[in-house]
């Protein structure tokens, strides 16, 4: 699906929705694929879904469909930068000047919850409700965890939104350490949240793996840097 913004798709023609999905199709490498386009207007809101009906090109090469999600994006924003249309990035952008100070409320009340070392992601997540903030996980139709949302006084926002240290693989890497006793060594497939019990995504679990790794260095270096401290004051006590 191509979706212009509100205002950009109010003054489209439908010459210029045709350009639009021609552009699309040529960034995806799907021109020589058989594709069909169609214009929905729902609430005023004017896109353009794109079908491809085969897989194998008119040439007989196969298509490579990896990253597609990632690729139309991209694909997407190259179309609107080449025909002067407004960005999502540039919306996304606005959006969270707009809610700026919602986003550092949120970041001030998961701060202060993380200081309280939350034993899991349900209490983590109960202590966050208990300061207004409501923590939505964000489960797919494979029951795989994606990260989560926080809503905080009319704002609703991705983790990544509010700020690059509440993604959903940083806070299970923090949160998953602050019991001594059930320290995590590797990165389980499944997790306990909710009274339900949901799976990783490949991806999800990878982060979380990379984000483990860097906590262990970074303890390791603090616990360092502590020592090389009480030994120096010991030297200067002692001189």
């Amino acid at each position: 699906m191509v979706s212009p913004t509100v205002k950009d798709g109010e003054n489209l023609s439908h010459r210029d929705l045709e350009k639009i999905a021609q552009r699309f199709i040529k960034e995806m490498d799907l021109k020589n694929h058989q594709a069909i386009g169609f214009v929905h207007k729902d609430k005023e809101h004017t896109h353009i879904h794109i079908y491809a009906e085969n897989s194998i090109s008119l040439k007989g090469e196969v298509y490579k469909d990896s990253f597609i999600g990632k690729r139309s994006q991209i694909a997407a924003d190259n179309v609107a930068k080449k025909l002067g249309l407004t960005r999502v990035k540039e919306v996304q952008q606005q959006k969270l000047q707009e809610l700026k100070w919602q986003r550092l409320a949120i970041r001030h009340i998961n701060n202060k919850v993380l200081e309280s070392r939350p034993k899991s992601l349900d209490d983590y997540i109960q202590k966050m409700n208990a300061r207004n903030v409501k923590v939505i996980p964000s489960i797919n139709k494979s029951n795989q965890l994606q990260g989560f949302r926080f809503e905080y006084q009319g704002a609703n926002l991705k983790g990544s939104e509010v700020h690059r240290s509440m993604t959903g693989s940083k806070l299970i890497a923090e949160i998953s350490q602050n019991n001594s006793y059930t320290k995590l060594k590797e990165v389980p497939k499944t997790l306990k949240l909710v009274n339900t019990t949901v799976q990783l995504s490949t991806n999800m679990a990878s982060k979380i793996a990379k984000d483990l790794a860097k906590q262990v260095i970074k303890r390791g270096l603090d616990a360092g840097m502590g020592m090389g401290l009480l030994n120096n004051n010991y030297y200067e006590k002692t001189r």
